[in-house]
C-alpha cells in the first residue's frame, strides 16, 4: 500500500489561485489538481475552520492556507447498484452496496454514497447514520436540516429499529442477546437464529445500540465471528457476510405514522 501524501500552501498575497498553488508544491498538473479538487480533497484552512474547496475558479486571500490530501490507494468504484429505495421531498432510504464508504475523509469523496447522492440530486444530503465499508443495506438520508433534526431526533431516541443478517462461523444453536462495553460504552444486540448446520449459521440481528462493528465484536465475542470479518474473526479471504435488510421507524413528519422498509430478495443473504 502507497503512502498518502499531504501537501500544504500558504499564501503571501491575495488573488493567487488555488491550482496555481498547489501545482508549485506539488507534483500534479493543472487538470489532476482540477480532479482532485472535484473529488474533495482540496481543503481550506482558517484556524480551527475547515472546509472543502471544488471550484477550479478559487482563489487564496493573504496568509489563508490551502492543503492538498491525496491518497493514491482510493479506487473507483461502480455506482451502478446505489439506488433509492424510498423517495420523499424531505428525506429518502437508500441502498448501499458492500465495498463503497458511507462518506468521504480529507483525502476525498467521490467515491461514497453520501456524494452519489448529492450530486444525483443536486444539493446538499445529511447523513443520519453509517454503515461499515464491507457492509451493505438500507441507510437513511436526509435532504434539508430540518428532516435531518427531526431523524437524528430518532436514532438518538432508538426510536429507528435497525435489522441485520449475518452469517457467522460455526453452529450457534441458540437466539438470544448479548450486552456489553465496546470502546468504554454500552452496547446492546438480540439476535435469532434463522438456520444452521456444523459449518456456519444464518443470524438477524437487532442493533438496540450503535457502536462501531458493533455486530461483528458481538458475534466474536459470542465465539462466532462473522463471514469474512478480518478484524474480528478469520482472513479466509470471503467477502463480509453482513447486510442491513430492514428498517422501522416513524415518518418524520407525520410520527403517528410506522414505516417499514426491506432489502430486494437479491439484496439478503437469506
Amino acid at each position: 500500500m502507497e503512502k498518502k501524501k499531504i501537501y500544504s500552501y500558504t499564501a503571501d498575497s491575495d488573488g493567487i489561485w488555488v491550482v496555481d498553488a498547489l501545482t508549485k508544491v506539488s507534483d500534479f498538473s493543472k487538470s489532476a489538481i482540477k480532479r482532485l479538487m472535484s473529488s474533495g480533497a482540496v481543503w481550506f484552512h482558517s484556524g480551527k475552520k475547515q472546509r472543502t474547496v471544488r471550484k477550479a475558479s478559487a482563489t487564496l486571500k493573504k496568509d489563508e492556507k490551502v492543503k492538498l490530501y491525496f491518497d493514491p490507494n482510493i479506487k473507483e468504484f461502480d455506482m451502478s447498484n446505489v439506488r433509492c429505495v424510498h423517495d420523499t421531498h424531505n428525506w429518502g432510504i437508500w441502498y448501499k452496496p458492500a465495498g463503497l464508504l458511507s462518506q468521504g475523509t480529507k483525502y476525498g469523496d467521490e467515491f461514497t454514497i453520501l456524494r452519489h447522492i448529492e450530486k444525483s440530486l443536486k444539493k446538499e444530503i445529511f447523513l443520519i447514520h453509517r454503515l461499515d465499508r464491507e457492509t451493505a443495506g438500507l441507510m437513511i438520508f436526509a435532504y434539508n436540516k430540518k428532516a435531518a433534526r427531526l431523524l437524528s431526533e430518532q436514532i438518538k431516541e432508538r426510536r429507528v429499529e435497525k435489522f441485520y443478517q449475518a452469517v457467522v462461523h460455526g453452529e450457534l444453536k441458540e437466539s438470544g442477546e448479548i450486552k456489553s462495553k465496546i470502546e468504554g460504552k454500552d452496547a446492546h444486540s438480540i439476535y435469532k437464529v434463522k438456520s444452521y448446520n456444523d459449518k456456519n449459521t444464518q443470524v438477524e440481528v437487532q442493533i438496540i445500540t450503535g457502536r462501531k462493528h458493533q455486530i461483528r465484536v458481538h458475534m466474536a465475542e459470542l465465539g462466532h465471528p462473522v463471514i469474512g470479518d478480518r478484524i474480528h474473526g478469520k482472513r479466509d479471504g470471503r467477502s463480509l457476510k453482513l447486510v442491513a435488510h430492514k428498517l422501522h421507524m416513524l415518518d418524520p413528519y407525520r410520527p403517528q405514522n410506522k414505516l417499514e422498509f426491506h432489502l430486494g430478495e437479491k439484496e439478503k443473504l437469506f
